[in-house]
């Protein structure tokens, strides 16, 4: 099976995902996962530094995956992908210089794909209207590489909302900023009544089982065919979708964000997507 999104590739990849995720599910307060997310992770991190040697960059990073990881795990395990012609729309769309008021996510840590470029783990904190980003590029964890030999990267993002973006940015280098602006204006996007979302499976699962999902009329075989797409690693996607953007556009001029006030007095305000042209 052909691994398209970061968080498989990891699921495959890392030898503690599983125990991470179940560990992450099961406990009552993420702080409690944690801590014991860094205990597993010591030991076998112990283990392969008897045949690796393993930088403190790597140790850092691998830690910032698995916590990463383990609230994606504990929300639901939920994927998002841009559809390509708006990934392309939004990659000529000046980031927006703040995040909006009020965020519309699809859950409070979920994974955002951006075709071509990579994609992000993003963990929601709403207590504290703050965004955990944990960026990934594409080619994440590559085929026949051992995963402490990959040297994958990351980049480690918070950003609060509604304050303004820049000086948050600031340490953010200069190689993550184009994934990144991907990023931020999906988020933005989110919040856009424009956006569509569309659940499906991933494009790789064999189209049979897909149509058998969606059976019109028997029950068992729409349950039969879910678990074989899930048992052979498929999981559904929510594709962000917006009409009319054409494929592959040669834009002239960039989009950008606007923002609009509104409610008693003007208190509050959200962000308006011009598009590209």
């Amino acid at each position: 099976m052909g691994m398209q999104y970061a968080v498989q590739r990891y699921a495959a990849t890392r030898p503690w995902a599983r125990r991470i995720a179940q560990l992450y599910a099961q406990a009552i307060q993420a702080a409690e996962a944690r801590a014991q997310m860094k205990d597993v992770i010591k030991r076998e991190l112990e283990r392969a530094a008897q045949v690796f040697d393993i930088p403190q960059s790597a140790i850092v990073t691998e830690l910032a995956l698995a916590e990463a990881w383990g609230h994606f795990a504990r929300h639901g395990r939920v994927v998002s992908h841009l559809d390509a012609s708006l990934a392309d729309a939004l990659a000529h769309t000046r980031q927006p210089g703040n995040l909006p008021d009020t965020l519309s996510l699809p859950a409070d840590a979920f994974f955002l794909h951006v075709p071509c470029e990579g994609g992000a783990f993003i963990t929601h904190q709403p207590e504290r209207r703050a965004l955990l980003l944990t960026l990934v590029r594409m080619g994440f964890a590559p085929d026949g590489v051992n995963w402490l030999q990959a040297a994958d990267q990351v980049e480690l993002v918070r950003v609060e909302y509604p304050g303004e973006l820049a000086p948050q940015l600031k340490e953010v280098a200069a190689e993550w900023n184009g994934l990144l602006a991907s990023v931020l204006n999906g988020l933005a996007m989110m919040t856009q009544p424009r956006l569509k979302l569309v659940r499906e499976w991933e494009s790789a699962a064999p189209s049979e089982w897909v149509a058998a999902v969606a059976h019109p009329s028997c029950a068992k075989t729409r349950q039969k065919a879910r678990g074989q797409l899930l048992k052979a690693g498929f999981g559904e996607i929510t594709f962000c979708r917006v009409e009319d953007l054409p494929a592959q556009a040669a834009y002239g001029a960039q989009g950008y964000w606007r923002r609009q006030s509104f409610g008693e007095d003007k208190a509050h305000s959200r962000l308006v997507w011009v598009a590209p042209r």
